[in-house]
């Protein structure tokens, strides 16, 4: 590899986080429960789950059995969520049973950790499309 090429990995690092850190800064300042809002967020979790697959295909050869392994746990554990956010929704009275979307409003208040809870969710996209 080049000199020039090697230096130039910092600076596209910095530039990609930077466009992250501005998508993220723009997609939370929505008006919340829109359209835009949701289109944004969707788009923004469809690209780096593509980023992620297209850098993970380089390597493993194991890819499909770890893959069929994990999908079990996630199944489990998206199914205990949605167990828990259906029976806190049927319970009265709420303020005792909070639903999972209800802790989440109250820890994603200000718009600063909704930007990078955001922009920590699209790394985990791509961290978890590389494995």
């Amino acid at each position: 590899m080049s000199g020039t090429a090697h230096r130039s990995r910092p600076a596209v690092a910095a530039s990609a986080g930077l466009a992250v850190a501005a998508y993220a800064w723009s997609t939370t300042g929505r008006r919340p429960f829109t359209g835009p809002a949701l289109g944004a967020v969707v788009a923004g979790g469809i690209v780096a789950v593509a980023i992620g697959a297209a850098l993970g295909r380089k390597g493993s050869t194991d890819r499909p059995v770890r893959a069929r392994a994990g999908t079990g746990k996630w199944l489990i554990l998206l199914v205990a969520a949605v167990a828990w956010e259906l029976a806190a929704y049927l319970q009265r009275p709420r303020s005792e049973h909070p639903t999972l979307s209800s802790l989440a409003n109250g820890a994603f208040g200000s718009h600063p950790v909704r930007a990078l809870a955001l922009v920590a969710w699209l790394v985990l996209g791509v961290r978890i499309m590389r494995r």
